[in-house]
């Protein structure tokens, strides 16, 4: 059985040399059951070393790692990827870089 590919669109901005945030594109091969966690893992290792983003388990009871998914506020370790995802940082947040925000700063309403 051939791997599946999904286009995954992450939110980049690091606020040291970026005006503005942008998107990157990924073509990142899945299996049944991949994370989002799993496949920020794969772009990491093998695809984009500087991609920012923050992780301290992979069981889902830590709650660190919440991303927005398709628009919706998912934890990384369980969500599953199974067609085209866009990733951004979890809304409310100041953003530190990329996935990564300053969770004892809210911002916005």
């Amino acid at each position: 059985m051939e791997a599946k590919t999904v286009q995954v669109k992450v939110k980049r901005f690091d606020p040291s040399k970026d005006k503005e945030p942008y998107y990157q594109t990924y073509e990142v091969p899945i299996e049944k059951g991949s994370t989002v966690l799993s496949v920020l893992r794969h772009i990491y290792d093998k695809l984009d070393h500087s991609l920012a983003f923050y992780y301290s388990c992979r069981i889902g009871k830590c709650v660190g790692c919440h991303v927005t998914v398709n628009g919706k506020t998912r934890l990384a370790c369980n969500t599953i990827v199974d067609s085209d995802v866009t990733l951004e940082p979890q809304k409310g947040y100041k953003v530190v870089r990329d996935l990564v925000v300053d969770k004892s700063e809210k911002v916005g309403a």
